[in-house]
């Protein structure tokens, strides 16, 4: 109810201004602060051309928010695009106008009923139990199972596991699966990726596994800057979505490699980094929420500028280097 209240305020607000003849406006947070004197805020107007389409799309979005708290139900973005190519041009257009509504109202976007196609995956001992009656058993799929497109129907994770392991790429996940890692790591755990920078689904199930399983939660990622963009998306979240509920965080995260450290004990292709990995690495140097210890690896890709992909050690990763890790506690 108090999303829906909300959502009329906003219009309401809209619809004030434009008698007062006070502009046609939506006010869209840059980030959240709790004193709300001290707010910062980015405007999109329709009376401007550069800003007219964005001011539509979010309106657009908020009538569909207005009808799913009404009436229930979820839609997906993909589906509202093809509802209205015409107007909306772009998934990525919507997508975009989507976290601006996401800041306007202070949530997340599964919570307004508004999903994205889940792309992560999973393998290994667990049981997704759905609110519907439905199992999502990775215990009888050999290969990975893609994880369900809103998470709120999840209603409860069964595993027999003592970890979870999160790698960054399907690549290495098909890896690990096809060097049957199940039967030579030593430990039972559940693999997961979510093929890059995770979505919300991903990063949620991972959430519930590490509060609700008490499970230890582990992540391979490149030793690039873009690679540990990706953990702290899991640990911290995503730095475009600073909203969003602590629930899809997990700050007990354990960054087990690569480690920009190792590069030259674990790693013979080791390349230089490029320009844009320069700058990544500045805009997370930046941020106030890293550990020490992470800074310190961040310094070292800075000052080595040399970096690894997971690939490098993909060799000896299931029966050596991860166990090794894991058992010595060699993890940020």
């Amino acid at each position: 109810m108090t999303l829906l209240l909300n959502v009329e305020q906003i219009v309401i607000e809209l619809i004030t201004s434009m008698v007062n003849d006070e502009g046609v406006t939506l006010k869209v947070p840059h980030y959240l602060v709790k004193d709300p004197k001290l707010m910062n805020f980015r405007k999109i107007t329709y009376n401007k051309r550069q800003s007219r389409h964005r001011f539509c799309l979010v309106v657009y979005l908020l009538a569909e928010i207005h009808r799913l708290q009404l009436f229930g139900g979820s839609c997906t973005v993909r589906g509202l695009y093809y509802r209205d190519t015409e107007m909306i041009r772009s998934q990525s257009y919507i997508e975009s106008a989507k976290l601006d509504v996401c800041r306007m109202l202070n949530t997340a976007p599964v919570l307004l009923g508004l999903l994205s196609a889940s792309k992560g995956i999973i393998s290994g001992d667990v049981k997704l139990l759905m609110n519907n009656g439905d199992v999502i058993d990775c215990n009888i799929y050999s290969r990975a199972t893609t994880l369900p497109t809103d998470f709120e129907n999840v209603e409860r994770i069964v595993t027999n596991a003592q970890m979870v392991l999160i790698v960054e790429k399907e690549s290495v996940f098909e890896s690990l699966l096809s060097q049957n890692s199940f039967s030579t790591f030593g430990l039972r755990f559940i693999l997961m990726t979510g093929k890059g920078y995770p979505d919300c689904t991903t990063r949620r199930i991972v959430h519930r596994l590490s509060v609700e399983c008490n499970l230890p939660v582990y992540i391979l990622v490149d030793a690039d800057p873009f690679g540990i963009e990706i953990m702290l998306v899991y640990r911290h979240g995503s730095q475009a979505m600073n909203f969003t509920s602590n629930t899809l965080i997990t700050p007990t995260l354990r960054w087990i490699g690569l480690h920009p450290s190792e590069i030259d004990k674990v790693s013979s292709t080791a390349v230089a980094l490029t320009k844009y990995d320069n700058k990544k690495l500045d805009d997370l140097l930046s941020r106030k929420d890293l550990s020490f210890s992470i800074r310190q690896e961040l310094c070292t890709l800075q000052q080595s500028q040399l970096k690894a992909e997971i690939e490098s050690v993909i060799d000896f990763l299931s029966p050596y280097y991860l166990p090794t890790k894991i058992n010595r506690n060699l993890f940020l």
